[in-house]
């Protein structure tokens, strides 16, 4: 699961102590899959076609260099055939 979050990432020296400072978002990670599901649904956003479900939970199962090439390798052929 991958939640958006608004918090502190930056500390400055005050004093003695530090002290939070900077308000950025970003995104806290509790598992490897929302990671690849996410991947996933950025593929589809950028070339507009939808996978199956059978083929998003094989894509899940893999590792994410394996995950990332073929997406890559799907992108690219999804290019060539493109007119």
């Amino acid at each position: 699961m991958i939640e958006k979050y608004q918090g502190y990432t930056a500390v400055r020296k005050v004093g003695q102590g530090f002290r939070p400072v900077g308000k950025h978002s970003f995104k806290m990670i509790y598992n490897a899959r929302a990671v690849k599901y996410d991947l996933i649904q950025q593929f589809e956003a950028s070339t507009g076609i939808l996978l199956p479900s059978g083929v998003k939970s094989n894509l899940c199962t893999q590792p994410v260099p394996i995950l990332g090439k073929e997406l890559a390798v799907m992108k690219l052929q999804i290019k060539e055939t493109k007119p």
